[in-house]
């Protein structure tokens, strides 16, 4: 075949290649271990573990609090300032407003079976199927700030800002037994394996034990404000972040500070959600992601390839 009719098939398919490369492809994917920090000016900050701004995901305004993602890798995030949720691809591109009728939503969980579970200050949980399609509703009346449920799909943990952690059967719709006294500020929780609960409690961190009593705490120098937790995919480590912007990182054994880092200029830092963290009833997203760039470069790779070949044969 003459090279006149052959090459320009070729550089117009190596042109949409190139246009993709420059534009939406580059978008970085979430990454496994990956800390993201929401913040008081409607924006939530992906870093690395060790403190390294990847991108800024815009919310929407004022104050965006808890997070969570599905086992697929999408992120939720509660616009507490906004009664609203929105969602993220794995990519971090923006899908639009999830669910609805919150009030002042300050948490966001997920079951096994990938429904999605708010609570609102305002008042209640409310649970939605993957679509964003309401299911039911609990304890509608009761004050609910963070929360995390239970591996049975039924206990849901939750906090008010103050001395308890309470406990709704969410099978039953009933309130039950506080499941612990030992706190004095709860906000932020999760529940471990083997049943204890690490809660982010004000002036410092406390791990309670499955009854309900502190066994340890966890702090670092200067900071009295611990409001965000979650649990890292290693299993053996854990982070929180303060009102003030400064995040740390725990060893859940020894209560050591791994690394830390300080985030400035958005107005306080309101929750804390890592990709691919571990969370007994569901969810936590994870994995890697192949990086858009690479598979851009494979592309081009293979259709030089391919031009090459068709250029040898003429």
């Amino acid at each position: 075949m003459p090279f006149k009719k052959v090459a320009p098939t070729y550089f117009f398919l190596f042109a949409i290649l190139i246009f993709l490369f420059n534009s939406k492809i580059v978008a970085a994917p979430f990454t496994q271990g990956n800390v993201f920090v929401s913040t008081g000016v409607g924006t939530v900050l992906e870093y690395t573990p060790t403190g390294t701004l990847v991108q800024t995901l815009n919310v929407g305004t004022s104050f965006i609090t808890g997070s969570t993602f599905d086992s697929s890798g999408n992120f939720y995030v509660t616009r507490f300032s906004n009664n609203q949720v929105q969602k993220f691809d794995n990519l971090g591109v923006n899908q639009g407003t999830f669910g609805g009728g919150y009030s002042t939503p300050e948490s966001v969980v997920i079951n096994a079976s990938g429904d999605v579970f708010v609570g609102s200050v305002g008042g209640g949980i409310r649970q939605f199927d993957s679509t964003g399609i309401l299911q039911s509703s609990f304890i509608t009346g009761t004050r609910i700030d963070f929360m995390d449920l239970a591996a049975d799909q039924k206990t849901m943990y939750y906090t008010q800002e103050g001395g308890e952690v309470h406990r709704v059967d969410l099978s039953t719709n009933t309130i039950l037994s506080d499941f612990s006294t030992a706190v004095e500020n709860a906000f932020a929780l999760r529940i471990l394996a083997n049943g204890s609960v690490l809660v982010a409690d004000g002036s410092d961190i406390e791990l309670l034990d499955s009854s309900g009593n502190q066994i340890m705490t966890y702090d670092s120098a200067g900071h009295n404000s611990w409001f965000g937790l979650n649990l890292d995919p290693d299993g053996t480590t854990f982070w929180s972040a303060d009102f003030s912007g400064h995040v740390s990182h725990f060893d859940l054994a020894t209560g050591a500070v791994i690394d830390s880092w300080d985030v400035a200029g958005v107005n306080g830092t309101w929750g804390l959600a890592i990709y691919g963290e571990i969370t007994q009833g569901g969810g936590g997203g994870g994995g890697t992601v192949p990086e858009p760039i690479t598979l851009a470069l494979f592309g081009i790779g293979l259709l030089g390839m391919s031009i090459m070949r068709r250029f040898r044969s003429i």
